[in-house]
């Protein structure tokens, strides 16, 4: 019993395992989403690419892969060539350009190609797409086109985005996208044939986009396209006469069915004679490109000749090789009906006329928010002007008052030599310090003297840090200290530049990140005086730093009595290193407004010791 229940177990596995690969062979498979990619098949020139995602550009190379997602730029006269997902498009970049793959995937059997031109020219040849929904588009700043089977010509202005596009054989649809007032969007269509062209400035330009429809601008092509472009027009001659006799076969057949209906949108065609015209004009379109790239020193005669006999060759019928001996002049005329050629040039005209007033307005509109802001700038100026000028009686009143104060302990002659001093009579003396107990002067004047002005030196906020066994790094504040600055005495001050020296092993602790702030007590408005800061450091004994501050403009010289700090100078010190002043210089303005110097007695000038240690070996010691 237990024998046939197992065999039983088995052979219901046995079928389950059979109908499970029947059901999977007979499912129809799901057509996953796959992503295509585009190859280079030819470059020249400055050619670059960046990765979808990524911030940083490589050099491109013949056969490197594209996914979609990635930009490609190329330089002056450069160019690329890419081969669209095996084959199903070419196109040629011109320099110049930027060029995004922004859609290139298959889903269910369908083909998606798009691709968005941010700047420069194209040339686009589109096989005839296989599938119904399949979809190849072409974006850029004002438009979209989309196509099946065709070749066109697309060039971007890099600064103001105008498109333009030329069709060579096929027929490319063009559209604009525009929003509307209650927050919907508008599409709006036209369509462009062989011969034909459209240029867009802007995506609401126009609601008739039939209205940009024109003949082909055989010199402006000539000016935007590069060489590359106009040589892969030439080359594919085979290929855009084909599509063009399938275009002209079609309109003979509704001519000659009557079943021929004229449309805005195409080329005007009522008749045979006509139809003639256009196909005159479809015949000669590529010999009158290479004719006059040559006459326009484009392309030179022996290149165009080599492209020529290139194109040739995919040719079979010999009247359709090109001959440029045989070339005739493009017929602007051929497919245009007169009538609503002069409708639409009427409605061009109001276009334009709408478009100027609209660029005046909105000239006008900025000139106003220009002298807007002027008109502000000039009441914040006038607003300083008079804080400056408030502040110039607030000081005067001041020295006014500090001076009847200083005039009122003073005796008659201290008050003659006072007056003598401001009026310049004498020159000014700095009173000196007499030595200790020594109470007496020349003139038995037991006043106490003036005193004299000090440069000192102070570290601040000082942090030892240990670096192993080898050395410890102090990091410090240098205060750079002034005493006794009064206009009294001639000692007033207009600016101050000072020279540092120090051990190698010193160093000014500069931080990209974190900008210098001199924290001066002294000069300590930023509005009406000015710093500089350099160090120079070397290889040799000593470093030097080089500081210097100045007022500008109308501002009065700066007096003071006790102690100010000039300048806090964050520096650093590996072991022990000694600072002192090189130079220093002090300058005034007189009233003439002419730069006077003072000489500061270097021997009167402090110098540090900071940092602990013997000082490292004579190295290059990175600032932290």
């Amino acid at each position: 019993m237990g024998k046939t229940k197992k065999s039983f177990i088995s052979m219901l596995l046995s079928f389950s395992l059979v109908f499970s690969l029947v059901s999977v062979l007979l499912v129809k498979p799901v057509d996953a989403k796959t992503v295509r990619v585009a190859i280079i098949s030819a470059l020249s020139g400055d050619v670059t690419i960046k990765k979808g995602g990524g911030s940083k550009t490589y050099d491109a190379y013949e056969s490197m892969s594209l996914n979609q997602g990635d930009t490609v730029y190329t330089g002056d006269s450069s160019s690329v060539t890419l081969n669209l997902a095996s084959g199903d498009a070419d196109v040629t970049l011109g320099d110049n350009a930027e060029l995004n793959v922004s859609d290139l995937n298959s889903a269910n059997g369908n083909k998606k190609s798009k691709l968005k031109v941010w700047a420069g020219s194209m040339w686009v040849k589109v096989k005839s797409l296989a599938g119904a929904d399949d979809e190849f588009e072409v974006e850029t700043p004002t438009a979209v086109m989309g196509v099946r089977g065709t070749q066109f010509f697309v060039s971007v202005d890099p600064v103001s985005g105008k498109t333009k596009m030329a069709v060579g054989s096929g027929r490319v649809s063009a559209s604009t996208v525009t929003s509307n007032s209650d927050e919907t969007q508008s599409t709006t269509i036209t369509y462009v044939n062989p011969t034909q062209e459209i240029s867009l400035d802007s995506r609401d330009e126009t609601k008739d986009l039939d209205l940009k429809v024109e003949f082909f601008d055989l010199e402006d092509f000539i000016k935007n396209a590069s060489p590359e472009i106009i040589g892969e027009l030439i080359r594919n001659k085979a290929e855009i006469d084909k599509e063009n006799d399938e275009f002209i076969a079609t309109k003979q057949k509704k001519i000659a069915d009557g079943t021929l209906t004229n449309d805005k949108n195409s080329l005007s065609i009522k008749d045979q004679s006509e139809l003639d015209r256009v196909k005159q004009n479809l015949d000669n379109l590529i010999g009158n490109v290479a004719k006059q790239a040559i006459a326009s020193s484009k392309i030179d005669q022996k290149t165009v000749d080599a492209i020529i006999a290139e194109a040739n060759k995919k040719i079979d019928s010999p009247d359709k090789k090109l001959d440029l001996s045989k070339v005739k002049p493009l017929d602007k005329t051929a497919g245009v009906d007169p009538e609503l050629e002069k409708k639409k040039q009427e409605e061009l005209k109001k276009l334009e006329e709408a478009k100027l007033k609209s660029k005046l307005e909105k000239e006008k509109a900025e000139a106003a928010a220009k002298q807007k802001l002027a008109d502000a700038l000039k009441k914040l100026e006038d607003e300083k002007k008079k804080i400056a000028e408030a502040k110039l009686a607030a000081e005067a009143k001041a020295k006014a008052e500090a001076e009847a104060k200083l005039k009122a302990g003073m005796t008659e002659k201290e008050k003659q030599e006072f007056e003598a001093n401001k009026q310049g009579t004498t020159t000014p003396t700095t009173p000196t310090q007499p030595a200790s107990g020594d109470n007496s002067n020349s003139g038995g004047d037991t006043s106490p003297p003036a005193p004299t002005p000090v440069v000192s030196l102070e570290v601040a906020d000082k942090v030892d840090v240990s670096i192993g066994e080898v050395a410890t790094r102090t990091s410090f504040n240098l205060n750079i200290n002034m005493t006794d600055f009064i206009n009294t005495y001639g000692k007033d001050i207009y600016g101050v530049e000072i020279h540092l020296l120090y051990g190698f092993n010193a160093f000014y602790n500069y931080h990209s990140e974190v900008p210098f702030t001199a924290n001066s007590t002294i000069f300590t408005n930023p509005l009406t005086s000015a710093d500089y800061i350099k160090a120079y450091e070397s290889q040799g004994p000593q470093n030097e730093l080089l500081y210097a501050v100045t007022n500008f403009g109308s501002v009065p010289n700066i007096s003071f009595t006790g102690t100010k700090k000039l300048v806090s100078i964050p520096m650093e010190t590996y072991g022990a290193t000694t600072i002192s002043v090189g130079k220093i210089v002090i300058v005034r303005k007189a009233t003439n407004n002419q730069v006077e110097k003072i000489d500061v007695p270097i021997t009167s000038i402090q110098s540090k010791t900071v940092g602990t240690g013997t000082p490292m070996p004579n190295i290059d010691f990175p600032p932290v």
